[in-house]
């Protein structure tokens, strides 16, 4: 087998671990949608972003609930892309967009470092067709 290869599926498995563990564990904290809305107001008064504060503020916390279940779902099902391989773009690109939102959002410097490093592996996964070694994206494209 090609190192290459292994490594590339290496880092899909590891993308969908970190998504599947936090989607997860968001979905069986039974307080984690009734205190998002607080877990937001914390975020927006500690941003260095202040157009996002006021996103956070204006948009997103007056719907709190809906953005509690789309955060959960999001990661369990951007998870679940990666680990099966299939549709890697559109869970890129979620992946991608949850973690910018998340880059924001972040108060300490570790965090933001560490969403730039979840931006940059899924758009290597994606660009280098992650997919396409044990994965869906492979059985289906044989077809």
């Amino acid at each position: 087998m090609n190192p290459s290869v292994i490594s590339l599926l290496l880092l899909r498995l590891a993308i969908s671990y970190i998504w599947l563990s936090a989607g997860l564990s968001k979905l069986f904290n039974s307080q984690f949608i009734g205190t998002f809305s607080n877990t937001l107001n914390g975020f927006a008064k500690g941003t260095h972003y202040s157009f996002y504060a006021g996103f956070l503020k204006d948009y997103i916390i007056p719907h709190s609930q809906i953005f509690a279940q789309l955060t959960i779902w999001g990661e369990i099902l951007t998870g679940i892309a990666f680990l099966l391989g299939f549709p890697l773009f559109l869970a890129a690109a979620i992946g991608i967009f949850m973690n910018l939102n998340y880059f924001f959002i972040a108060t300490s410097t570790p965090s933001q470092f560490l969403n730039i490093i979840m931006i940059f592996s899924q758009l290597a996964a994606y660009a280098n067709s992650a997919g396409s070694f044990w994965g869906l994206s492979a059985s289906i494209s044989k077809k």
